[in-house]
């Protein structure tokens, strides 16, 4: 590790991967029908960790509250916490709330390293953990194993390295400096005298404003900027809804093409609603109960011993 700080170089192990494609589905026959799965050398991972390590104090300083996402301490639940908190504050005063799900295209494939190596320097990441990173992704290179064998090896211009510890930080980072460029000085959503614009878990973004032509101008601005950084939104899974007691439509366009307007939107795994309750999303656990058990029907009913079955059940639901 020592060698390798000092000259700021990596072996090509290190920086060369293998990718194996596993199909989403049975007849796959395109691309995106498959999932890839990055093999790194035990070796490189373990610098990668050390490396983490020393840039992930400074990198948490500059993440702000509402990126829940690779941290710790943090995870899926205080953010749907966070967004059905908002929602409930909103009702209880009895104002509405227009509300953004962004969906970026291939957001961790679309990271420009230019852009950021330069946030690294502005973040106050060490020289040395710098020129490391910078290596490690200038001259990685990837090689796919098909079942046929492997293909050669080919050079990768962008995006966070698949499998490696060190991407979920730099990503945060990155999306980090992308929203905070973007939206300074937006919105007009205040909580305790305090201007809450969004909600983050990694590439998850929700925006939120009170006024219809606030979040709009924060949209806009949000694909400007995100451009800048080499990302693009995906106009037909990023959604709109407006929290009220009396919801109504909203008119949110990304480059003249309106924005569908949702009653329900599934947020990292749950439903969450335009008149803030909980109903559907109970009736949506309780329907994946009944769903989960009648599919272990033969296992309830079968002979096998009682306390067998208890440990059978808690094993599998």
């Amino acid at each position: 590790m020592k060698t390798i700080y000092e000259a700021g170089e990596w072996s090509k192990d290190f920086t060369e991967v293998t990718m194996i494609a596993l199909k989403k589905k049975t007849k796959a026959t395109k691309c995106s029908d498959h999932r890839t799965i990055s093999l790194i050398a035990h070796t490189a991972k373990i610098i990668a960790k050390i490396l983490k390590r020393r840039i992930e104090r400074k990198i948490e300083d500059v993440l702000g509250e509402d990126q829940f996402g690779f941290r710790r301490g943090k995870g899926t639940r205080d953010a749907i916490g966070m967004m059905r908190i908002i929602a409930e504050r909103t009702l209880e005063i009895d104002e509405e709330l227009c509300v953004c799900f962004i969906d970026w295209q291939k957001a961790f494939d679309r990271v420009n390293w230019t852009k950021l190596m330069q946030i690294l320097k502005e973040t106050g990441i060490d020289w040395h953990e710098r020129r490391l990173i910078s290596k490690l992704y200038m001259d990685q290179k990837v090689r796919v194993r098909l079942d046929r064998g492997e293909t050669g090896s080919v050079q990768i211009g962008r995006g966070v390295r698949q499998g490696c510890c060190l991407s979920p930080i730099l990503f945060n980072l990155y999306s980090e400096c992308l929203t905070k460029e973007a939206l300074d000085g937006l919105g007009d959503f205040k909580v305790g005298g305090q201007i809450i614009q969004t909600v983050k878990y990694a590439d998850d973004l929700v925006l939120m404003a009170k006024e219809e032509t606030v979040l709009q101008g924060m949209i806009d601005r949000l694909i400007e900027i995100g451009r800048c950084y080499g990302m693009e939104m995906n106009v037909e899974k990023t959604k709109v809804m407006k929290i009220s007691r009396q919801p109504t439509p909203v008119t949110i366009k990304i480059d003249q093409k309106q924005l569908e307007n949702v009653k329900c939107f599934k947020y990292l795994g749950s439903l969450l609603t335009d008149d803030g309750r909980c109903t559907c999303e109970i009736k949506s656990r309780i329907a994946m109960a009944k769903a989960a058990f009648s599919k272990k029907k033969n296992l309830f009913t079968s002979k096998l011993d009682l306390n067998l079955r208890k440990k059978l059940v808690k094993c599998y639901i």
